[in-house]
């Protein structure tokens, strides 16, 4: 996700913008500051098993709930839009000022009922809040920032991030669906976990995580806590756009020409001493440009380019090449029946490891035959952190994979699934 920029809101076979709002929430202070944060499940088609804070999108009862100090209709909206998936994801009521029997904290019996009831479908939020009397302040949720996902991805969203602490006496839980489970985490332990690899989670929670334990170690109360959220999606594109989904795994997308919707091919940077650059697929000054700012940012912390690797011959994924081997003067490694369609330097086979130099952790990555969508398409396996670079073979932002024989071949294809899943 990226901060706001000075494009419009996108139009034709783009996916335009859904207005959306999340939760930072919020308990504890200091160095013992917690925040909660839930796993999406790995059968939603968004980001299955990353790790973010809860929220979701603006729907139409969102429109009837008044909000006590929002003064503008769109600033309304979004904090009631926080306040219901607040209740609906972790069961926490934000934002209350009171209800009818005058409680600032309901019943948890009570907030329990009125969740399965709202999560059965059998009422709505807005008709809740009438029932209950429940009415809401806004300066209980501190804005935290405004995250727009970039072009490239399916869906897109322009959310506005809210920091709000658990009020007393309520607890937080997951129930299994969209989300698999969440947990109170300390920023830091957070961070730590994905220094590992062993979570992954989109750039804006990476800098609000940032932003949490640097507040935490100052002991910084909820309003300067919102006041350095906000400044995180600029923190974010210092000194360039980086999107890290786990410690040492660089998403770099490129606009290419591959076949509609798509408009970009994502290239990754892997390693942490030496890196492997995985399909660079566009030839663009442009694009070479902006993927080299990224490579000297990373290069400035002592990750150095060492090979580029290429999962199959297609433009789209090799267009960008020649470049960036006249730049850094690196060889190319692929598949023999990719090298009858390109210059390569190092022909790889199923089960060849490339050796990336380790720092703190194994960066070797594994080499898989995955024939069907080109004769000499190659995944690329990171055992350690279960990250599997698949080139063509499963397409990242819907859509379908073409098999167009000869070169395809739908058995192939299909078997090559079955051995990556």
């Amino acid at each position: 996700m990226s901060a706001p920029g000075p494009a419009a809101r996108s139009t034709g076979s783009t996916p335009k913008f859904r207005e959306s709002a999340a939760v930072v929430l919020v308990r504890g202070g200091g160095e013992a500051l917690e925040v909660f944060w839930a796993r999406r499940g790995e059968s939603v088609s968004y980001m299955p098993g990353f790790m973010g804070f809860i929220g979701g999108k603006v729907a139409p009862e969102d429109l009837e709930v008044p909000v006590e100090g929002a003064t503008e209709e769109s600033e309304r909206v979004l904090r009631v839009c926080a306040i219901r998936e607040a209740f609906e994801e972790s069961g926490v009521m934000v934002g209350l000022a009171s209800a009818a029997d005058g409680r600032l904290s309901p019943d948890p019996a009570m907030l329990a009922e009125a969740r399965r009831r709202l999560l059965a479908g059998e009422v709505r939020f807005d008709a809740l809040v009438r029932e209950r009397a429940w009415r809401f302040d806004a300066a209980a949720l501190h804005l935290a920032g405004r995250w727009m996902t970039p072009p490239f991805t399916s869906q897109r969203f322009d959310t506005r991030f809210f920091l709000a602490r658990v009020p007393p006496g309520q607890e937080a839980s997951i129930r299994a669906g969209e989300l698999e489970s969440g947990e109170w985490v300390r920023p830091r332990a957070a961070l730590r976990t994905w220094m590992r690899g062993q979570n992954t989670f989109a750039a804006p929670i990476l800098w609000m995580l940032i932003a949490l334990a640097e507040g935490g170690d100052r002991g910084a109360d909820d309003t300067a806590l919102a006041a350095a959220l906000r400044e995180t999606p600029e923190r974010s594109q210092l000194p360039v756009r980086r999107i890290e989904l786990k410690w040492g795994i660089v998403l770099h997308p490129m606009h290419t020409t591959p076949l509609p919707p798509a408009t970009h091919t994502n290239a990754y940077l892997v390693g942490e001493r030496e890196m492997a650059l995985i399909d660079p697929g566009s030839g663009e000054a442009e694009e070479i440009e902006a993927l080299m700012a990224l490579i000297e940012a990373l290069e400035s912390e002592g990750r150095k380019l060492t090979t580029v690797l290429v999962t199959h011959h297609h433009p789209d994924h090799v267009g960008g090449v020649r470049a960036i081997c006249e730049r850094r003067r690196v060889k190319v490694a692929a598949h023999a029946e990719t090298a009858k369609h390109m210059a390569v330097d190092v022909r790889l086979e199923d089960g060849d490891w490339i050796p990336l130099a380790p720092g703190e952790h194994d960066w070797r990555l594994r080499v898989l035959h995955t024939p069907g969508h080109t004769r000499g398409h190659l995944g690329f396996l990171h055992e350690r952190t279960h990250s599997l670079f698949c080139g063509d073979h499963i397409p990242g932002g819907g859509g379908t994979v073409i098999i167009d024989p000869p070169e395809g071949e739908m058995g192939a294809y299909l078997e090559s699934l079955r051995r990556l899943r």
